[in-house]
């Protein structure tokens, strides 16, 4: 659910530098869910009842407010993904994505939370939105009864659920590098030979936290600052990386996502994930969360349910992208062999430290950027 492409689907205009909602619907409240069962028109599942029949509850209370906004920052092809899979499995329901880069859709949402003028249903981001959305009391608990699928490491204990991860791996051109030339831990990349040969995201904020997370402060810090020393390449973008690395433009790039890795290599690119990834390899979570004050609240927990269903799954799993359900198999299994990973989740990680970090070390030294 990360990308850096800027798409707006409602009509919106710009105040302030932040996206403002204008116009939409502006009831809050749930529609007609009444009586027992419910709780201020919001479906509640009651003592007893079946999965089956509370989700069958939810979905008509659902089809009552017509609509669900969905807040994110996925790229074209993930984004229509997801919107084709609902409307095939809730065609009465309308979906509504609102999309912007990261940091602006999550302005929008803080800003939306702070003046009490919410119109987003469910934010879709990463674990370090979440932890901020929940630190400003942007957000609404809500356990989906479809968690109970979900593997015991990914279930979150605030009000946000995990639905897909993303993992970050070294990979090589296997025209300018062998892997026997790759050092077994990531203090083998300051070697001086490395120097000017390695390539990391001009974001990297959350790879440089999954480091600092893994490897403890002190060791952390140790190997950012001496590879900051070895000038890599910044370069935006997972995908513009991959494809540089795959074109010779650099041997190494230390930061690339595993699933796009992964489609490269099976498409016949000379690039190759190394492994075993050095450790800690980190793992970030896609993540979902209900705005408190949503305006259609049963819509909001029915999306949250759909993210944890097979269908909604698949969505992920089509683009390569490990999912959080028990009943699925790592899409890039051979990549992850023997890896020591790393999850990032709101609790665990010091998502403002990271980039703090990383951007002290590497944006502020001048290193060149493509």
């Amino acid at each position: 659910m990360r990308a850096r492409k800027f798409l707006i689907f409602p009509a919106v205009v710009v105040a302030g530098g932040l996206l403002v909602a204008c116009g939409g619907d502006e009831s809050n409240g749930g529609g007609s869910a009444t009586g027992e069962g419910a709780e201020n028109g919001v479906v509640v599942q009651m003592d007893g009842e079946s999965r089956e029949d509370y989700l069958t509850r939810l979905e008509e209370a659902a089809i009552e407010e017509g609509t669900v906004t969905y807040y994110q920052s996925a790229g074209d092809e993930e984004l229509q993904a997801i919107v084709d899979a609902w409307n095939a499995a809730y065609p009465d329901i309308e979906f509504e994505p609102v999309s912007a880069t990261s940091g602006t859709i999550l302005e929008r949402a803080l800003l939306e939370s702070e003046s009490g003028n919410v119109r987003g249903d469910v934010y879709g981001g990463g674990a370090g939105d979440q932890a901020a959305l929940d630190a400003a009391g942007a957000l609404e608990e809500y356990r989906p009864v479809n968690e109970a699928d979900v593997i015991e490491e990914f279930k979150m204990d605030g009000p946000y659920i995990a639905v897909g991860t993303l993992t970050f791996h070294p990979a090589f051109n296997t025209t300018l590098a062998e892997e026997s030339d790759l050092p077994e831990d990531w203090m083998g990349y300051c070697d001086e030979d490395w120097r000017g040969k390695l390539a990391i995201d001009q974001e990297g904020g959350e790879w440089a936290t999954g480091i600092l997370s893994g490897m403890g402060e002190e060791d952390g810090m140790k190997f950012l600052e001496c590879l900051a020393g070895n000038e890599p390449r910044l370069v935006r973008g997972s995908t513009n990386r991959t494809e540089l690395l795959a074109s010779g433009e650099f041997p190494v790039m230390l930061d690339g996502y595993g699933h796009r890795i992964w489609e490269f290599e099976q498409q016949g690119a000379p690039i190759r994930g190394q492994r075993p990834s050095p450790a800690p390899l980190p793992v970030v979570l896609d993540m979902a969360s209900i705005f408190a004050d949503s305006p259609h609240p049963n819509a909001a927990r029915l999306l949250m349910e759909f993210f944890l269903t097979a269908e909604g799954q698949q969505v992920f799993l089509d683009q390569n992208k490990p999912g959080t359900l028990t009943t699925q198999e790592q899409p890039y299994a051979e990549l992850m062999e023997g890896a020591e990973v790393t999850v990032l989740g709101p609790e665990e990680a010091n998502f403002d430290e990271g980039f703090k970090i990383f951007a002290d070390l590497f944006l502020g030294g001048g290193a060149p950027a493509l």
